[in-house]
């Protein structure tokens, strides 16, 4: 078996394959779902999506701020989907701009030796997913489910 180390390109194309996954929900989403809330002052369904952006911004201030100060900061009252889709390409690139840099060293700033690069990317794929999931029990609740077909799109890796 391949030490996962080893394999060139594996943290950058995975950490993209997650990132377009984002924007295809993103771009999925009608502008009622989008602005869906849960509650009169409930946050957004576009507020996940900027917490998304905004929590790449923080991890790469601190691991790499030459890539941070390229970034936009973005309130999670964002509301315009063409603002989140470019500050979600923007940090999504300069994720993988880290995990490339990762993968030459085998190092990353702020990344004990325990858990390492990979163990960062597990983790920021792992919250990322943990918000589209979140997104979908909201659209849910709201009685705006995603539709099905787009559901399982989501799903279908190879072609993303």
């Amino acid at each position: 078996m391949a030490d996962q180390y080893q394999i060139p390109g594996s943290l950058v194309e995975t950490w993209h394959l997650n990132n377009r996954i984002n924007l295809r929900l993103l771009d999925a989403l009608s502008k009622e779902q989008l602005a869906s809330t849960l509650a009169p002052r409930g946050k957004a369904v576009t507020s996940y999506f900027a917490h998304i952006h905004m929590a790449r911004f923080y991890w790469l201030e601190r691991r790499a701020s030459a890539l941070a100060k390229k970034l936009r900061k973005l309130p999670l009252s964002t509301s315009n989907r063409a603002v989140l889709r470019q500050a979600l390409i923007d940090s999504g690139n300069a994720m993988g701009e880290l995990f490339a840099e990762a993968e030459r060293t085998g190092q990353m700033k702020g990344i004990s030796s325990r858990l390492g690069p990979v163990g960062f990317l597990a983790y920021s794929v792992n919250h990322e997913g943990h918000h589209r999931g979140q997104i979908l029990l909201h659209l849910k609740i709201a009685k705006m489910p995603l539709d099905r077909a787009v559901g399982y799109s989501l799903w279908y890796w190879n072609k993303i």
